[in-house]
């Protein structure tokens, strides 16, 4: 099992197990039935089944809760084995009699769904659900951008890409 489609829609979430992925894949959207402790669960058993300890494996899942399986859509993948020895090699000595690396990629979707819930939010002006989009509302805010053919949207949606910029901006300064 090398991927999980992960999806939130405020208070539900689901996820769908992939197996390995060669060159591509289609996964269906996965219901919104799963709660967080069955999907840190399955995914600590994907990473184990990679190789890692149980308690390496939860040590890794623990800290992506907050930040991982947030609003929207991602798709979690294993990255194998052979690209990262070949783009991160590891020198050990003494040499160990074995070495496991599991390597997590995260790639954020800009679904229909997604699209949908910003552009009714936007119209709106229901700033509750965009700001859970955190930092992932730029990024759908610029595919939306790409997509949209009416000149008067595309000004009011880089209007709001630009406010989140600006909130952005002004956050990170008041941590410093």
């Amino acid at each position: 099992m090398s991927d999980i489609l992960f999806e939130r829609r405020g208070d539900k979430m689901g996820y769908r197990l992939g197996g390995s992925v060669q060159t591509a894949a289609t996964l269906a959207s996965p219901e919104l039935t799963a709660t967080m402790e069955s999907m840190s669960s399955d995914l600590q058993d994907v990473l184990t089944a990679q190789g890692l300890y149980p308690d390496e494996s939860r040590a890794m899942v623990e800290p992506w809760r907050q930040s991982w399986f947030e609003e929207g859509s991602r798709l979690l993948y294993i990255v194998p084995r052979q690209f990262v020895d070949s783009i991160l090699p590891l020198s050990i000595q003494p040499v160990p009699a074995q070495t496991v690396r599991v390597f997590v990629g995260r790639l954020e979707l800009v679904t229909p769904a997604t699209e949908k819930e910003v552009e009714v939010a936007f119209a709106a002006h229901d700033t509750a659900t965009l700001e859970a989009y955190g930092r992932f509302l730029e990024p759908i805010l610029a595919t939306m951008i790409k997509k949209e053919t009416n000149a008067g949207q595309v000004r009011r949606f880089q209007n709001c890409l630009n406010s989140v910029y600006s909130k952005l901006v002004a956050q990170n300064l008041g941590r410093n």
